[in-house]
């Protein structure tokens, strides 16, 4: 049987957000390039800035149509990206 891995589900502020994107800039990371192990050193530091509220075995695809089923707005930073990759593509 696979097991499947548990994803940590966090809520935060987009300043703790704009943080852990320029340690990771910093670090050279490009976009999208994973941003855990920032996210994790900046909430250690700001315990008070994030809070942990589960885990699920889905992606983050499927838990945003879960929420947006359930009438919750949900801004998915990878949906994004690959709305503007598609656009930017279908102009050229």
């Amino acid at each position: 049987m696979k097991k499947h891995k548990k994803n940590l589900l966090w809520i935060t502020d987009i300043d703790t957000m704009l943080e852990v994107y320029e340690l990771a800039k910093k670090r050279g990371k490009k976009p999208g390039d994973s941003v855990e192990d920032e996210f994790l050193e900046i909430i250690k530091q700001k315990k008070d800035k994030a809070k942990l509220v589960g885990t699920t075995n889905k992606d983050l695809d499927l838990l945003c149509g879960d929420c947006r089923e359930a009438g919750l707005k949900v801004f998915n930073m990878k949906e994004y990206e690959r709305k503007r990759k598609r656009d930017k593509d279908n102009k050229n």
